[in-house]
């Protein structure tokens, strides 16, 4: 398999790696023959200059009783683009490349690296948003430019309360609208936890009230600790599920404790423990989905001691948050990573379209596998996707677009024996960015010919799709001159 990758252009597709030139017009025999002129009605029209793709066999329009003196889209045909924009499986500008990704930087970043990272389409592109000081919101359109960004500050900022810190969010879809849920903690991870909704406006900006206050409702207010919060809404977007881990050694058990609100904070199921950890193991809440027959799908990480491995635990709840069924579990080794994936109805009833992806290292030879169980309540078992040898490190991201399951990942990488860029030990970390999707080999979607500088906590990949057959990947970058929000573009088989 041929993988060519390109780098946005308003012209064309720049570096596009391996690509066939088309050294100059290809105009027939009597093409270097200044006498041979471009004729007229009574004459045969020449060749067009591009010869590639869909241009091939092109030959001059007749315009006005004359034939173009540079081809364009009349010569061309309907499928001819000056720089190629879509995903059709053709060489739409005729420089011997169909389907290039493109590149680009969104936006460099204002810390060495964020976190609480979520995605969500729009109609006119997507918003991302990054906790920090605040949540930022960004707004790109469907290229994955920068339009503009919104900010929703902390409550201890706008309100006589004490001062915590911010440490997750995510972009939701709700009946009202989209909204951004985001939790807090006390400083130092202590107490309490509080997690609060607030409605965003088609800029990404939060909504305000009639004399401007930010309107934001909140949905849990624990007083004990909470770590690895999770958030979710129902099919119709009238519910919010909140699943968050609670627990340390010096306060004992380790739980994880789930709780249900309306859009504007009323409690309908109060916080109550979901998952109790065995004694050594600490859990650390991994996913949550409302399944479409209204069941919480969650999944736990129960970590044992020394990085002796990981079991992923996964249990169905009703609205009430009771159990139903049986638990499944499966054990790994260390850096499970799950993520819960909802394919849809075109995969079947509300048990049947979510599947669990899972890392999983195996060996010797050790290689860390990406792996994705399907029928995840009638026993079924994880399938190997891909593979990176060790000591790569895979960090990846999802998504469902109508049925189907793509997949990006960094394999990341650090050479301990080199000296880190500018002497900093955060730094030196290398990737390269691969995409599959389901029923397809992978693709190495990495700009260009050197790996991508990483940061050590640059461990994730947002996925959204942005039209037809197209996707984004965006990822973090980073030097010693600071981080960068990068994204590349491609089109899906």
């Amino acid at each position: 398999m041929l993988v060519v990758t390109g780098c946005d252009s308003s012209e064309g597709k720049g570096d596009a790696g391996t690509v066939v030139e088309d050294g100059g017009p290809d105009a027939g025999p009597d093409g270097g023959n200044e006498d041979a002129g471009l004729g007229d009605a009574g004459t045969d029209p020449l060749a067009c200059e591009k010869q590639h793709g869909v241009c091939a066999g092109a030959k001059r329009a007749l315009v006005d009783g004359a034939y173009e003196p540079e081809c364009t889209a009349l010569s061309y045909g309907a499928d001819y683009e000056r720089a190629e924009t879509r995903c059709d499986g053709l060489d739409n500008d005729c420089d011997g490349v169909t389907d290039p990704s493109f590149s680009s930087r969104v936006t460099n970043l204002e810390m060495p690296y964020v976190n609480g990272l979520s995605i969500l389409r729009t109609d006119q592109g997507v918003f991302v948003s990054m906790s920090g000081n605040g949540v930022r919101i960004l707004r790109l359109n469907t290229d994955l430019v920068l339009q503009g960004t919104g900010t929703v500050s902390m409550p201890w900022t706008r309100k006589d309360v004490p001062v915590g810190e911010s440490f997750a969010a995510k972009l939701l879809r709700t009946q009202d609208g989209l909204a951004l849920v985001y939790a807090t903690h006390g400083p130092g991870l202590r107490p309490p936890f509080r997690t609060y909704l607030v409605p965003l406006d088609a800029q990404g900006s939060p909504k305000t009230g009639p004399e401007g206050e930010l309107l934001e409702y909140p949905l849990v207010d624990w007083q004990g600790d909470g770590r690895a919060p999770r958030m979710a809404t129902s099919p119709q977007g009238d519910r919010v599920v909140v699943v968050w881990r609670t627990g340390t050694e010096q306060t004992p058990p380790f739980q994880v404790m789930g709780a249900v609100t309306d859009l504007r904070g009323q409690v309908l199921v109060a916080p109550k423990v979901l998952f109790t950890s065995p004694e050594r193991k600490q859990p650390w809440t991994s996913d949550v989905l409302v399944l479409r027959n209204e069941e919480v799908l969650v999944a736990v990480t129960d970590e044992s001691p020394a990085l002796g491995g990981d079991t992923v635990r996964l249990r169905r709840f009703d609205t009430h948050l009771d159990p139903v069924g049986d638990e499944r579990s499966f054990e790994l080794a260390y850096g499970a990573a799950p993520q819960l994936v909802e394919l849809g109805a075109t995969r079947g009833g509300p048990l049947e379209s979510p599947v669990l992806l899972m890392r999983s290292r195996v060996g010797p030879p050790w290689v860390t596998q990406v792996q994705v169980v399907q029928n995840l309540f009638s026993g079924g078992m994880g399938e190997t996707w891909s593979e990176v040898p060790a000591p790569q490190v895979v960090w990846y991201g999802a998504l469902a677009d109508e049925g189907v399951l793509r997949l990006a990942w960094l394999s990341e990488y650090k050479d301990h024996e080199a000296p880190s860029p500018g002497g900093d030990p955060m730094l030196g970390w290398t990737a390269r960015l691969w995409t599959q999707d389901e029923g397809h080999s992978l693709v190495d979607r990495t700009p260009g010919l050197e790996d991508l500088p990483l940061h050590r906590y640059s461990q994730w990949v947002l996925m959204e799709k942005l039209a037809p057959r197209r996707v984004g990947a965006l990822y973090m970058t980073s030097t010693v001159e600071g981080s960068s929000l990068d994204a590349v573009r491609y089109c899906t088989p």
